[in-house]
């Protein structure tokens, strides 16, 4: 439950504004966990605007990172919604959320300066422990 409430904070910090997706019909779609009307958009913004602070993106690295975060805001609410329909669980929700993070990281890798990987990395191994990164 720590976990998932690690994860929402970090998915729903104070949203700002940025350049639409490729496809606005993704970030208008609601995000499962949420019963307060957010959708997937919202979610990427507000991702978009901590990852911005905390790793010091370049104005190149936003748009790539923009579209990591995008590709895993969307493999995880769809994720979600098959837990939801064959029996969700924490374990499940949990192995998930790994999952996709993990995948996160390694997409981050290849944009970021080696200093912000080691940000990024430093605090996954925290919040996941059990990523086999």
């Amino acid at each position: 439950m720590r976990a998932l409430s690690i994860l929402l904070f970090l998915l729903l910090t104070v949203t700002t504004s940025f350049a639409q997706t490729t496809d606005p019909a993704v970030e208008k779609q609601k995000f499962v966990l949420l019963n307060n009307g957010a959708t997937v958009g919202m979610v990427i913004k507000s991702v978009i605007k901590a990852d911005t602070k905390r790793l010091s993106l370049t104005e190149q690295q936003v748009p790539k990172a923009r579209q990591i975060i995008t590709d895993a805001t969307v493999k995880f609410n769809e994720g979600v919604r098959k837990l939801k329909a064959s029996g969700m669980n924490q374990k499940k929700l949990r192995v998930l959320a790994v999952d996709v993070e993990t995948g996160k990281l390694l997409a981050y890798k290849t944009i970021l300066t080696p200093q912000q990987y080691t940000i990024l990395l430093t605090q996954h191994k925290k919040l996941y422990p059990e990523s086999k990164v």
